[in-house]
């Protein structure tokens, strides 16, 4: 672990115990939605954004959902930890990007828009692979807020804006400055957090899926092509869809999908 990497890892906040009862909840197959429930109705702030979200066109959901454990029971445990992780990052991490010249509203929406496209292209097919795809996508680039830190500390901000204005590949910038790239470092935080294995793996394979255990290449895959199609500052182009198309390809996803999820997005 490089200096940089270990400092981070050592002023890194603990998480809070709901969202630890939340993660232990996710590894309980005898965990019922009720009990989930229960749990966020103490925070009425993630009660109000998981009803508002569960009410989104996006998700096709026939009728208005009114009650938490509906939202849980539809949504299921992966998006609902998602979401929790998701609430708690926005609220205790600064977000200051300046680095990157984007807004924290950006980051935001980028974050969303990652995690709409993977909803569009698998979330009814394989809802199953939201248990992993749902808090990777809305937390995978963590890593970028915590670099912003380290850049501005440094005084190194407009080296990095310079770097990444000449090299179009904005995780080899990150590796360059910091020895590794925003989602490998949010793999190191999630892995130094307790996280499970399977979302650790997601995240520190996404540049080089062929790399990860078998049996998670899958959501690294998926990862990989969704961020090729939506780099770090949320503005896709033809280029960006065209790159994420070969990997889809090359992968062999579902590419009609796909397709669907880039004329929707």
């Amino acid at each position: 672990m490089n200096s940089f990497v270990k400092n981070i890892i050592d002023n890194i906040p603990p998480l809070p115990e709901s969202v630890t009862k939340i993660e232990s909840y996710a590894k309980d197959p005898n965990v019922t939605y009720k009990q989930v429930s229960q749990l966020l109705e103490q925070d009425p702030i993630l009660t109000s954004e998981i009803l508002k979200a569960a009410n989104l066109p996006i998700y096709g959901f026939s009728k208005k959902i009114t009650t938490l454990e509906n939202a849980v029971s539809l949504f299921g445990l992966g998006t609902i930890r998602g979401f929790v992780l998701a609430v708690y990052v926005r609220n205790n991490f600064n977000f200051t990007l300046d680095p990157y010249e984007i807004t924290p509203q950006q980051f935001s929406f980028t974050a969303a828009k990652h995690h709409t496209f993977a909803t569009n292209w698998y979330f009814r097919s394989m809802p199953r692979l939201f248990d992993i795809l749902s808090p990777a996508t809305f937390l995978s680039s963590l890593g970028q807020m915590l670099i912003s830190q380290y850049l501005i500390s440094e005084k190194r901000s407009e080296d990095f804006r310079r770097a990444l204005k000449e090299n179009a590949h904005y995780e080899e910038v990150e590796t360059l400055f910091c020895g590794m790239n925003a989602v490998e470092l949010t793999a190191e935080v999630f892995e130094h957090w307790g996280l499970e294995e399977r979302l650790v793996n997601a995240l520190r394979y996404i540049i080089h899926p062929m790399d990860a255990p078998k049996k998670d290449a899958i959501y690294s895959q998926i990862l990989h092509c969704i961020h090729t199609a939506i780099p770090y500052h949320g503005v896709n182009n033809d280029k960006s869809v065209k790159e994420a198309l070969e990997l889809v390809e090359m992968y062999h996803l579902d590419k009609e999908m796909f397709l669907k999820s880039v004329e929707n997005m």
